[in-house]
């Protein structure tokens, strides 16, 4: 006889994050959150925002963590976050860390809808 394990699944939360308003209506709010909740990180950080239908925020969450200057990601990483939370939509973006220590630029804002 094979047995197979029984299995459950949970997201726990961890903290809070401060933040204005909860709902995105633009890429910029996307980067200030983005741009708070990484900060002054002194490597590249993959994170992953995800949304309800109406664009209110549910969770976000680092995805993966990089190197210096990279930062590589599974896509079931990605997807992990956005199911565990039953989301809607998502929002993925990252961080370039510059040759300062406390500088970053929040240039690429990816929004992505299911």
């Amino acid at each position: 006889m094979v047995k197979i394990q029984i299995v459950s699944i949970k997201m726990v939360k961890e903290k809070n994050l401060e933040y204005g308003s909860s709902k995105i209506s633009c890429p910029k709010d996307w980067a200030n959150i983005l741009k708070d909740f990484i900060g002054d990180n002194d490597r590249e950080a993959l994170v992953v925002l995800t949304l309800d239908t109406k664009n209110k925020i549910t969770s976000i969450t680092i995805a993966s963590v990089g190197s210096l200057n990279s930062s590589i990601v599974h896509p079931r990483e990605v997807f992990k976050t956005a199911i565990l939370a039953n989301a809607a939509s998502i929002i993925i973006g990252h961080n370039h860390r510059r040759t300062h220590m406390l500088t970053y630029d929040f240039e690429h804002v990816i929004l992505g809808s299911s």
